[in-house]
């Protein structure tokens, strides 16, 4: 929290309100579905090289050892491969036919490269963009109703997810059943 403060997360406008109550409400969901230590920090960390759905970012990749001395190494892999990722080519991918993550390219739009991620990252991202985005919608001023391309997203991605992440965003994506 005070490497967050410290950078300006909760000075930093995001949809909704401020980046650091953002960070704070994924991390949240993902303790609540279960999600180990470590993916909770990359949870508070994740927009901290900025997004493909989010541009500002509060510390520059250059200075990754910062990240990494807030939250370990483990945690900061995971936030620049989930900050690195071009959403608009990953997110057909997790939504087709393919089952096997070999058959997967992640495409980093950092280095502008793709390489075939292993099955713990495909879930550890999934994990997290369920996280993310469902934090989204519940803090919507009209809630999770008007979501409906996330409900869709979650349905059609779910295989990749962990089966809690799974059915945390379905319940709260769906809450009347």
């Amino acid at each position: 929290m005070e490497f967050l403060r410290r950078h300006g997360a909760a000075a930093t406008p995001h949809i909704f309100g401020d980046l650091l109550s953002h960070l704070v409400g994924v991390e949240a969901l993902v303790r609540s579905w279960g999600g180990s230590d470590t993916l909770a920090l990359a949870a508070l960390g994740h927009a901290t090289y900025g997004t493909h759905g989010f541009e500002p970012y509060i510390l520059e990749r250059e200075n990754r050892s910062e990240l990494v001395d807030a939250i370990g190494p483990e945690a900061e892999e995971l936030v620049y491969f989930y900050a690195s990722c071009d959403r608009d080519a990953f997110y057909p991918q997790l939504t087709s036919s393919v089952t096997e993550s070999g058959d997967l390219l992640f495409p980093d739009r950092f280095a502008a490269v793709a390489s075939q991620p292993s099955a713990e990252d495909v879930t550890l991202f999934v994990d997290l963009t369920f996280a993310n985005e469902v934090e989204l919608a519940v803090a919507s001023p009209g809630g999770p109703a008007g979501w409906t391309w996330l409900a869709d997203f979650c349905r059609d991605a779910g295989r990749w997810a962990s089966p809690r992440f799974a059915s945390g965003a379905n319940a709260l994506l769906h809450p009347d059943g």
